[in-house]
């Protein structure tokens, strides 16, 4: 069943049940309602009229009733006797002598009669429906009087019959009225609702722009900015799992393009020395010269467990995540003084001068991995220095800077490619003076593993200069 339906007959039911109970309720509770409240009336006007009376001359008393009698025209007769009970107003026989009455208070006027059982004639009194009420009063003179109220109440029960009556009309009325009240509250009501549904049904499509443009200040108006934020969320929730999906699928890509690689760096020269050994085992012309050769195998094989080094230091760094690497509070100045010692010496060798300046510095990460950077950043600094060159290292709080004078500047297009495995400028092939070409990704790993940013550019006078922030703020320029 529809919401709207299910509103709609909600709402009939509540208003039939609500007009017939309040009918009901008046039905019984009118008639004692109405009594009771003509009966305070009338007690306070015979207390009234008794307090205008009292210590008044029996003329005047009497001529006051016949104005309130004017006035009032009905609800109360009003009878002056004696404390014998003897009428003095406003009663008489018909030749004139006063009744005695006998009367209690709270009598009904049936029981009001003369004293040798003469009924009273009342003018202004029902008798099926008075009664009567007594006080005691004084004229100026002192005399003791009773001054007798005899009321009636108009009967409600014809009323009750009426309304009885009238009831199957009024219930009709309140029906229709009502019915047609609810069928526009439950279109109304459920208007906003069936706009929510709708628009949570778009957003299964994932458009960034759909929204539940639902206004007020209700619970349906918080729900659908509920929904929205909630939407927003999802959606942004999916946008990151697509990008972090297509990061995934690009390492992969990059692992699969990194084997490939470097299957085929192992592969060129383990060929190369297969063909050396087996011309020195068949004595083929140059490789006669075993002694020579051997010395040739041992350098392949050395820059063969460089590489395979390297590969494994790659690996590891696949492996552990940001969470697992051991991170400590250690001096980068002291890590790069204990590196010094080796290129100090392999700077006089190739005749290439160091300078230092190098401020404390101390930093929060895995001082292992650093000390790889520091080697490999060196290392290629010599390697591609010119003889008789010079190479600047700087360190303080916020910046590790090497800049030296290069056998040969790279383009920009090198520079695009340098931090890719295995890449190797054109110049510098030979793996003599090339190294393996991951020095620079193995360096990439580590620094984005940190989260220290860092820049690889020409500067002037044939210069390259190699940076890294460690102030994340900073931006690379």
């Amino acid at each position: 069943m529809k919401i709207t339906l299910k509103n709609f007959l909600f709402s009939i039911s509540i208003i039939f049940m609500v007009t017939t109970v309040s009918l009901m309720i008046l039905y019984f509770v009118m008639p004692i309602y109405y009594e009771h409240t003509k009966l305070n009336e009338v007690a306070n006007e015979f207390n009234k009229i008794t307090q205008q009376l009292n210590n008044e001359p029996l003329d005047r008393m009497k001529k006051k009733i016949d104005k309130e009698v004017l006035d009032r025209k009905e609800m109360i007769t009003l009878i002056i006797s004696d404390k014998k009970g003897k009428m003095i107003y406003p009663f008489t026989s018909d030749d004139g002598e006063s009744f005695n009455i006998q009367v209690r208070e709270g009598d009904t006027v049936e029981n009001v009669g003369t004293s040798d059982g003469m009924n009273v004639q009342l003018t202004r009194a029902d008798r099926n429906n008075g009664k009567t009420m007594k006080h005691e009063i004084k004229d100026n003179q002192g005399n003791e009087y009773y001054l007798l109220g005899i009321y009636s109440l108009q009967p409600v029960s014809d009323a009750s019959k009426i309304l009885l009556q009238i009831y199957p009309v009024l219930l009709l009325i309140d029906f229709l009225i009502g019915g047609v009240a609810a069928y526009f509250y439950s279109r109304f009501s459920t208007k906003r609702i069936k706009e929510l549904s709708i628009a949570t049904n778009q957003m299964l499509s994932l458009d960034h722009t759909i929204k539940c443009e639902i206004k007020g200040r209700d619970e349906l108006a918080t729900l659908a900015q509920d929904i929205n934020q909630l939407d927003h969320t999802l959606l942004m929730t999916i946008d990151a799992l697509k990008a972090e999906v297509a990061k995934v699928e690009e390492i992969e890509r990059s692992k699969a393009e990194f084997m490939r690689v470097t299957s085929h760096e192992l592969k060129t020269p383990i060929t190369s020395l297969m063909g050396i050994i087996d011309g020195m085992i068949y004595n083929v012309g140059k490789f006669k010269d075993r002694e020579h050769y051997l010395e040739v195998c041992k350098e392949i094989l050395q820059q063969q467990t460089d590489m395979i080094q390297n590969v494994l230091t790659v690996s590891k760094l696949d492996m552990i995540s940001i969470e697992e690497q051991e991170n400590e509070l250690f001096s980068l100045k002291e890590v790069i003084e204990a590196k010094l010692k080796t290129f100090i010496l392999l700077a006089e060798v190739t005749h290439v001068e160091l300078i230092v300046h190098l401020e404390e510095c101390e930093l929060e990460g895995d001082k292992e991995e650093v000390g790889k950077v520091i080697d490999n950043l060196l290392s290629n600094a010599l390697r591609y220095t010119r003889q008789d060159g010079r190479i600047e290292l700087f360190l303080n709080q916020q910046t590790l800077i090497i800049e030296n004078e290069a056998t040969k500047v790279l383009t920009k297009n090198e520079l695009s490619q340098i931090f890719e495995p295995f890449y190797r400028p054109d110049f510098s092939r030979n793996r003599d003076t090339g190294g393996s070409g991951l020095g620079l990704f193995i360096v990439k790993q580590i620094l984005d593993k940190q989260g220290w940013n860092f820049s690889f550019k020409e500067l002037e006078g044939e210069r390259m200069c190699f940076s890294i922030y460690f102030d994340t703020d900073r931006m690379i320029l």
